[in-house]
């Protein structure tokens, strides 16, 4: 709103942008697993008030990127051998849900829009690519008809989001992960939600054997 002529940012849009931020860092690896997140750094550095910051960081919380010891304060969470391990294990399970959820239960129109989306993947910038993929999967999971499903997919969203920084899942040549999207597309097209599934699942497990588990620390202090 405008008032005397002097722009106020709403705090409700304030507190989605600084919890946008604080994410984008986390994924791009510039708030490292583990890090602590030191209250006053971060409002002088954004030049945001403490009850935004701390509402933005609850929200980060909830999606498990945060994680919040009552003597160390909050950090960056950090994730265990055995824990990834058992994120992939689900979130494989979630993916092939979800992939047989989309192809029987989504309109033709939903079904366009992602052959659409796909298309448009190749055309993008390679520091586009890996966003361009994220949102194909989450045009599904919108429309899988299992919300339950869906629900907890996003649950793991953040933890998975940590883990692809020990990935080497972009170093895959981009031919081959298009056609990877094109054969789910495919699957899709043809409503067979079986074979849609499966290939969800396989791409879970790629994703899961790009992340050396051997660099993870073999258990994480609570």
């Amino acid at each position: 709103m405008t008032i005397l002529g002097m722009n106020i940012v709403p705090e409700p849009l304030l507190r989605q942008k600084v919890t946008e931020a604080i994410r984008a860092s986390i994924a791009a690896g510039n708030l490292a697993p583990g890090q602590k997140l030191v209250e006053r750094e971060i409002c002088g550095e954004l030049g945001i008030s403490r009850t935004v910051l701390r509402e933005a960081l609850q929200h980060l919380e909830a999606e498990g990127l945060i994680v919040n010891r009552s003597r160390r304060g909050r950090s960056v969470a950090s994730i265990g051998r055995e824990e990834a391990r058992q994120i992939y294990e689900v979130r494989r399970a979630l993916e092939g849900l979800i992939g047989a959820g989309f192809a029987e239960n989504a309109t033709a129109l939903q079904i366009g829009r992602l052959k659409t989306h796909l298309q448009s993947i190749r055309n993008r910038p390679p520091r586009d690519i890996f966003a361009a993929e994220q949102q194909f999967f989450a045009m599904m999971l919108e429309h899988c008809g299992n919300q339950v499903a869906a629900d907890f997919a996003r649950q793991l969203d953040g933890r998975i989001m940590i883990l692809k920084q020990r990935s080497a899942f972009q170093n895959i040549p981009l031919a081959e992960r298009l056609s990877e999207l094109g054969a789910i597309a495919a699957a899709v097209e043809a409503r067979n939600g079986r074979l849609a599934g499966d290939l969800c699942m396989k791409r879970i497990e790629r994703l899961s054997e790009s992340v050396d588990l051997l660099t993870l620390p073999e258990a994480v202090a609570s």
